[in-house]
């Protein structure tokens, strides 16, 4: 397990390797909270591990997350309204959820309210306003959202609008005025969909610059702009990003050399933004 930073306006830097010797062949996920970055792993073994990183500080150990779950399927993760949250998709394809006060330890794996819906695959997490929202691809391929206020129970799922279809995770960001979500979509191609606060979601479009994928992707917002990253056909990492409400730009590889088959894992962490990775190699 692998990480790579940049500052603002800043090239990222070398992949380097996640201290504490943890091993998994699923992606990571990742989330700032309080005074430190946290990233999460499902392990050989289906049981989820947490390990994290104060600012300009070492990685520490991995230790499995309490609450006693496992799970075959990657992470989700967010912090919101002084909790660090995470969620796992259970072997019965259900969504779930454990959280933990700053400082304080996980207390037990609960399933996310509203009637079901079945996913294969990570759980998408971010907030937006007083909400925490997550996005789920469900076994029909279809994309759906789910959200709720601190301490209050979650309202259902409900399909996003627009009619989008993915094989793969989905990845959530909010910058301004607008709640994003991107998918890869069935032909390989990086779309991002959004919407203002209690508003509608409006249509897919394709991010602009022509990147492809045969994985899901990840998203970020780092100062005045929305970050998406994607592990190309070719196995490198790219970037493209955008400011609120404007195009997209071109995709540019990330700097460090690093080739991975997987997905990537993003999140923003005081005046750096991080990237995490799994099988990273160097040709």
């Amino acid at each position: 397990m692998y990480v790579n930073s940049a500052g603002f306006g800043q090239p990222f830097g070398d992949w380097t390797e996640i201290q504490g010797g943890g091993s998994t062949s699923l992606p990571l996920a990742a989330t700032s909270f309080g005074d430190r970055v946290y990233a999460f792993a499902t392990g050989t073994d289906d049981r989820m591990y947490v390990n994290s990183a104060g600012d300009g500080h070492s990685f520490g150990i991995w230790q499995e997350v309490p609450g006693g779950g496992s799970t075959p399927f990657p992470l989700g993760a967010t912090s919101f309204n002084g909790r660090l949250n995470v969620f796992g998709t259970g072997f019965d394809q259900g969504v779930y959820q454990n959280s933990a006060p700053d400082g304080q330890s996980f207390g037990g794996w609960q399933q996310v309210q509203g009637q079901q819906v079945q996913t294969r695959d990570a759980v998408a997490a971010t907030t937006f306003g007083d909400r925490l929202y997550l996005f789920i691809a469900a076994l029909n391929s279809r994309i759906y959202v789910n959200f709720g206020w601190d301490d209050q129970p979650f309202v259902g799922w409900q399909e996003v609008q627009g009619g989008g279809l993915t094989l793969e995770a989905l990845a959530a960001t909010s910058l301004g005025g607008r709640l994003y979500v991107f998918a890869a979509g069935t032909d390989q191609r990086v779309y991002v969909n959004s919407a203002g606060w209690d508003q509608p979601f409006g249509t897919w479009q394709e991010v602009q610059g022509g990147g492809l994928t045969h994985v899901s992707v990840a998203a970020a917002t780092f100062g005045d702009r929305v970050f998406v990253f994607a592990t190309g056909t070719d196995d490198r990492i790219y970037v493209n990003s955008a400011q609120e409400n404007q195009p997209f730009g071109t995709w540019e590889p990330v700097q460090g050399g690093g080739h991975t088959k997987q997905p990537v894992a993003a999140a923003t962490f005081g005046d750096r933004l991080y990237l995490f990775a799994t099988g990273i190699w160097h040709l």
